[in-house]
């Protein structure tokens, strides 16, 4: 694993994570309160990166979408997290450590999650076994 760059943000970007980790909240409890629900309580963040940043302001680290949407209670069923650079994938796979509702993807995000993710999804969805 090689040593990723970690990206700077403004404060713009702070205010930006802090209303996604909220609205995730409230849709995941949303979600899973749910009797029936018609799809499958799934995070796709296609943009990854390490799953954190760096505050410009402070220097402080602070936790992107990924690490935050881990956090969130009720959690999601399924986490895809998806980023071209493998060493970013890497740094965030070291922070998570093993879980099976996890799937983390070096590529292209065009490709794998037509590929794979929105198919296991589908599958998932409709209630079918799914072979991923």
């Amino acid at each position: 694993m090689g040593s990723p760059k970690v990206d700077e943000i403004g404060p713009w970007s702070e205010v930006k994570l802090d209303i996604l980790k909220r609205y995730a909240v409230e849709y995941s409890k949303i979600l899973s309160s749910q009797k029936n629900p018609s799809f499958f309580h799934v995070y796709i963040d296609a943009f990854a990166g390490t799953g954190f940043h760096l505050s410009k302001a402070t220097g402080e680290m602070v936790l992107g979408s990924p690490l935050n949407a881990l956090l969130v209670k009720p959690p999601f069923r399924e986490y895809h997290l998806v980023d071209l650079d493998g060493d970013k994938i890497d740094l965030l796979n070291a922070l998570i450590g093993k879980r099976g509702d996890v799937f983390l993807h070096k590529e292209d995000c065009n490709q794998v999650l037509l590929r794979e993710v929105f198919p296991r999804v589908q599958a998932r969805t409709l209630g079918g076994d799914c072979a991923y």
